[in-house]
């Protein structure tokens, strides 16, 4: 990420996870630390992959899995414990074999994002780990999570 993002608001994003801010996830100064955003991210990036069935988590599954080449935050607003969180989730662009994801992370009933975050990801073969063209359940879920043109 190079240019300066703004601060969005829930309606920016087509998918969002509730969930509460973890005590260890706060630093010494009291905020939410800047490594735990992209767990939050993370976390809800593959919920929604699983909510759509575009992520297969079983021991003999054998469609694709995303590899993140890249990701970054911004920050606009303080998240302080406790709070509940909201992860609103998008999909900005779709490749050939690569997705990019975006997030914004809302504390309590704030209608702006506190910060945004952005992934790449790479979707290869489990086994040999090479890149493979998006499979149809992850162009559903890129089709149904795909970011509002009117932003």
């Amino acid at each position: 990420m190079s240019e300066r993002l703004t601060p969005l608001t829930r309606s920016a994003y087509p998918w969002h996870q509730e969930t509460v801010l973890q005590w260890a996830d706060s630093d010494i100064y009291g905020h939410l630390n800047n490594v735990a955003y992209l767990k939050y991210f993370d976390t809800a990036l593959n919920m929604s992959l699983i909510e759509h069935r575009a992520l297969d988590l079983s021991p003999d599954a054998t469609d694709p899995i995303g590899l993140v080449v890249q990701n970054g935050a911004q920050f606009f607003s303080e998240i302080t414990f406790p709070t509940k969180l909201w992860v609103g989730v998008r999909v900005e662009k779709v490749g050939r074999t690569s997705m990019n994801w975006g997030f914004g992370l809302f504390s309590a009933d704030s209608e702006l994002c506190s910060a945004r975050g952005t992934y790449v990801h790479v979707y290869v073969d489990r086994a040999t780990r090479r890149p493979v063209p998006l499979t149809e359940p992850l162009l559903a879920c890129a089709r149904a999570l795909a970011a509002p043109t009117d932003i």
